[in-house]
């Protein structure tokens, strides 16, 4: 996968995390609330229910992100946890790491 790919499809993820960032704010005393697929596809609209805590723990790491089952790009990320209706995964390549850190609304 070329550099340019990485990159676009790195700052799409980074985008829906800013948005799930402003709707976990909006959110604060539920225990449970929806957020957009964190996935590279940029007209994905997918809405994933997540528990805060599971929310929480995914946002401890700059490179991981929750997404639908299968929407996954294997050559960039790898699953670390399978909640059922959503997955968490992980970033690998240094150039994907890279870019879920600088975009990373928390830090």
């Amino acid at each position: 996968m070329n550099e340019e790919r990485i990159r676009r499809i790195g700052e799409n993820e980074a985008l829906y995390r800013q948005v799930n960032e402003q709707v976990r704010g909006i959110n604060r005393g539920v225990s449970e609330f929806t957020v957009l697929c964190e996935c590279g596809t940029l007209d994905c609209m997918a809405h994933i229910d997540v528990s805060r805590n599971v929310y929480e723990e995914t946002r401890s790491s700059s490179h991981r992100f929750i997404v639908l089952p299968g929407h996954q790009i294997d050559e960039l990320e790898v699953v670390v946890a399978d909640h059922g209706s959503f997955i968490v995964l992980e970033k690998t390549p240094p150039q994907a790491r890279r870019i879920a850190e600088e975009m990373n609304p928390r830090t």
